[in-house]
């Protein structure tokens, strides 16, 4: 990435540019992975053995060639399992080239019991329908890092059945926009929906504080493909 600096023009279409690769990469992966699936007799998901299998290759493909995503699959709708339990096809990053399955507790009111059908970006993909971008927060598999997650609507057959998503540590998203950010000419941040700071270039904000709606000295710029999930903050001063 080139350090000399740059407009906020060129800054804010940078990271427009990064977050609608994301969504672009993520899209493809659903399409890969929603062209395995079928319902059985009774209406519900028919997960087959050899139908995971395909799963599985489509997942290792996508981490593969995407090195900043951590995990990504399919979180399924209790609805479109036909059962009060949950189901996940979901592969992790557990080392550069090396990908594993893992296991979520899905079973209600047993150990390590993973609601997830009560997370923004399962509601968010699958009843509202909408490409979401959610966090930062704690990742589930427990081990203490802060992930950032999208998702869109998994629909087969015309039925939302669940949500295709992935998972971004948000040190590895860092890595990649704080750059962009550097070039910025005044003092800028990356805020979620909900006003908390993912990330800037100064300190005025650190990383997980809230912004209030009432600030008025910067202005708030929409990054397309999420708008409404994720804004840049530009303050009006330049840096010194």
């Amino acid at each position: 990435m080139n350090t000399d600096s740059a407009t906020i023009e060129e800054v804010l279409s940078d990271l427009r540019t990064w977050f609608t690769a994301r969504f672009d990469h993520l899209r493809k992966l659903s399409d890969e992975l929603i062209a395995q699936l079928s319902f059985d007799a009774n209406g519900a998901i028919d997960l087959t053995e050899s139908t995971k299998r395909r799963l599985k290759a489509s997942a290792i493909k996508f981490l593969a060639d995407n090195a900043v995503v951590d995990g990504c699959g399919l979180i399924f709708a209790h609805s479109a399992l036909g059962t009060a339990n949950g189901h996940l096809e979901w592969w992790v990053r557990e080392e550069e080239s090396r990908f594993a399955r893992y296991s979520f507790g899905v079973v209600p009111g047993a150990d390590r019991y993973y609601d997830y059908e009560q997370h923004e970006w399962f509601i968010r993909a699958f009843h509202d329908g909408t490409a979401a971008l959610v966090g930062p927060y704690i990742d589930y598999l427990g081990i203490e890092v802060y992930v950032m997650t999208l998702t869109l609507p998994a629909v087969v057959a015309g039925k939302r059945v669940g949500a295709v998503g992935n998972d971004i540590q948000v040190e590895d998203m860092e890595r990649e926009l704080l750059p962009m950010l550097l070039r910025c000419p005044t003092e800028a941040v990356l805020v979620n929906r909900h006003g908390t700071v993912l990330l800037g270039n100064s300190a005025r904000f650190l990383p997980g504080e809230r912004v209030s709606n009432d600030a008025t000295d910067f202005d708030r710029l929409a990054l397309e493909p999420t708008a409404g999930e994720m804004e840049l903050l530009v303050f009006r001063r330049q840096r010194g």
